[in-house]
């Protein structure tokens, strides 16, 4: 059974690997390690979580809190990353949906909502993903961002 929790300190050596091998741009595991770890002490601006099996770290994701804690708050998901082996089981999708849950629960008790998210992505990389698990609409192209151009996509929500 796959869980999705807060990460704990003893996670971002795991999560590096998977950033590693997902995404390029770090160049390697301790530049990812060391992104993480500057991530992990912004909490609660920065929040990670990761999806977990059998105590196996097979993914994780990195939501950013924008603007200043806003009555309207507003979140970027910045990051989300599945182990190559684990791809395909859903778990990207669970780790969107269970980690925003808690996101939610947790402005709700500092009297807060939220009002919408950002997800920046390549076009040719997971737009389905956020249009199926968060409703995001693409509002914008950027030009030749990373690795090429790149949609910004916005969920809005309502109380």
């Amino acid at each position: 059974m796959i869980k999705v929790i807060k990460i704990q300190k003893n996670d971002i050596s795991p999560m590096a690997k998977i950033a590693s091998q997902c995404f390029k741009g770090y160049g390697s595991f301790n530049g990812a390690k060391k992104w993480i770890s500057c991530n992990f002490g912004a909490f609660p601006r920065a929040q990670y979580f990761v999806a977990k099996e059998k105590g196996q770290v097979l993914g994780y994701i990195l939501w950013i809190e924008k603007g200043g804690f806003r009555k309207e708050s507003v979140w970027e998901l910045e990051q989300v990353a599945v182990s190559p082996s684990c791809q395909g089981r859903g778990i990207g999708a669970k780790l969107i949906l269970d980690s925003l849950e808690t996101i939610k629960k947790n402005l709700k008790k500092r009297g807060s909502a939220l009002k919408l998210v950002e997800v920046t992505t390549g076009l040719h990389q997971a737009p389905h993903l956020y249009q199926k698990t968060l409703g995001a609409k693409k509002e914008a192209t950027v030009k030749d961002f990373f690795r090429g151009d790149e949609a910004i996509m916005i969920a809005r929500f309502k109380d």
